[in-house]
């Protein structure tokens, strides 16, 4: 009984940190659609920040995303969304990556 629920636990665990790690995820392409709509400056300083998410450079990408987050007029979802990303970004260094 014990051995069972040990397996148990530990495939639960598992799935949770599958799940927990595939969320870090950056969708490059969802932010690009979700953000057309931003002024041409600041949609300069995105595409350098999704490129260098693309190219895996996130310690090059949070400064642009931060201009972004700050100088553009975003409504509430697009808010949300990059806020988000500089989360995922933040993450990935502090991940070593």
């Amino acid at each position: 009984m014990r051995k069972r629920l040990f397996t148990l636990v530990a495939i639960l665990g598992f799935a949770f940190l599958t799940v927990v790690g595939c969320s870090n995820k950056i969708d490059t392409a969802q932010i690009r659609a979700a953000l057309q709509s931003i002024a041409p400056p600041q949609k300069a300083q995105l595409e350098t920040a999704l490129t260098a998410i693309d190219a895996g450079n996130y310690k090059d990408a949070l400064m642009p995303l931060r201009k972004v987050a700050f100088g553009a007029k975003l409504n509430q979802d697009q808010a949300k969304l990059i806020n988000s990303t500089i989360a995922k970004v933040r993450a990935k260094i502090n991940q070593g990556q």
